[in-house]
């Protein structure tokens, strides 16, 4: 039923749901092409946000995120909501 343009994990066990994920490093500032449930879509994804792990707030998870979070804001689909 739902077709989305946009798939934003956030999380390595989300990621795995989607595509391999052996580092954060491999897939975070990436925009990856899928098919999921019959249907392409984008997948961008994020690091989880806990306080747990600080790879969101070193290198290169820092860079990562940003570039990750520039994606995001720059995807079609997002357009699309803010106008």
């Amino acid at each position: 039923i739902l077709r989305p343009a946009l798939v934003i994990p956030v999380g390595k066990l989300a990621i795995e749901q989607f595509v391999t994920c052996s580092s954060l490093g491999d897939v975070i500032g990436r925009r990856i092409r899928i098919q999921y449930a019959g249907h392409d879509t984008d997948l961008i994804p994020l690091p989880h946000p806990s306080g747990a792990s600080p790879w969101p707030r070193m290198e290169p998870g820092k860079t990562l995120l940003k570039k990750a979070m520039a994606l995001v804001a720059g995807h079609p689909a997002i357009s699309a909501i803010t106008g």
